[in-house]
């Protein structure tokens, strides 16, 4: 009986965590094609992404990324964590849609962050082919490590 509790437990201590994030980077985001596509629906063009292995990998898993926090909005509660700062993100024609991902944030992570703040986060990751607002990569239940 004592043998199977002692294996036991140096199973538990030497196996890897089941349930933590894993931490990626932003390499697994770039393995992403874009399409043009047209919007009867809005009436805009848009690209739609066809994502490649790497990402599928993560899709609905809990990752962790670090990046830089930018506000989408001018209350600023509402974030994207970018590749780039601010200066050379998405947003400024400096890089592509695979650079950023939205953060939906865990209601005890909400709060006001610093533009170009550098942080980790971690959360659930979701690939985003056809909702026109919502960015093709979303963090659901966000939160810093």
């Amino acid at each position: 009986m004592n043998w199977l509790i002692n294996t036991l437990a140096t199973l538990l201590l030497c196996a890897p965590p089941l349930l933590a994030q894993e931490p990626i980077d932003w390499g697994v985001l770039a393995d992403v094609r874009f399409e043009k596509k047209y919007s009867e629906k809005w009436g805009v063009s848009y690209d739609e992404a066809t994502f490649g292995k790497l990402p599928k990998l993560y899709e609905g898993k809990e990752i962790s990324i670090t990046g830089y926090l930018i506000p989408t909005d001018a209350l600023g509660l509402s974030y994207v964590l970018s590749r780039n700062p601010n200066a050379t993100c998405f947003f400024c024609g400096g890089a592509g849609p695979e650079t950023v991902i939205e953060l939906r944030f865990k209601p005890t992570a909400l709060r006001r962050y610093r533009t170009d703040e550098r942080r980790t986060f971690k959360g659930v990751l979701q690939l985003n082919t056809n909702n026109l607002r919502a960015f093709n990569y979303v963090l659901l239940q966000a939160e810093p490590e």
